[in-house]
């Protein structure tokens, strides 16, 4: 294995770990609107005059950018890694989930999900002052759903890969 190989695969293992982080901390983010993430109770909080309560759900709106970015880096780094995508260009973040599914390391839903979830993502931060929460609730409940496996199935990938 040469040297970049070898760099990648340990930024690739060091960011499942950073991202599983991020992950966690969207998830308790979101348990603060109940038990199945009630879009109602994140609404209200969105729209409080009260600072406490709004914290709570920029906490969601944190927590869900974070783990979307660190997914879609982590299957960029895979892209360049195993070669799926021309060498010395970083793919596009479509380019990259749509190779995880190719190499079938996410099914078709997962793949939707991580790639809405990362499109709303630039949507929501450019017009931040426009934005509409359920497109957040939308998007976190996706990142919810998908990263988590993208995770589980990448760690298992690059583990078998190591061994």
């Amino acid at each position: 294995m040469n040297n970049r190989k070898g760099l990648l695969e340990m930024v690739i293992k060091d960011r499942l770990v950073d991202t599983k982080k991020h992950l966690s901390t969207l998830q308790h983010a979101c348990s603060k609107f109940g038990t199945d993430f009630d879009f109602s109770l994140f609404e209200q909080a969105w729209t409080s005059d009260n600072e406490d309560q709004r914290l709570l759900a920029y906490g969601v709106q944190a927590g869900y950018e974070n783990a979307i970015n660190g997914a879609v880096t982590i299957a960029q780094e895979l892209c360049e890694l195993e070669g799926w995508t021309p060498a010395n260009r970083e793919p596009k973040s479509t380019e990259a989930l749509k190779k995880l599914k190719e190499n079938g390391l996410v099914d078709a839903g997962t793949h939707a999900r991580l790639k809405d979830a990362y499109e709303s993502r630039g949507d929501l931060q450019h017009d931040y002052a426009h934005v509409a929460v359920y497109k957040i609730y939308e998007a976190a409940a996706a990142t919810l759903e998908g990263v988590p496996l993208m995770l589980q199935d990448v760690a298992l990938y690059v583990q078998q890969r190591s061994t």
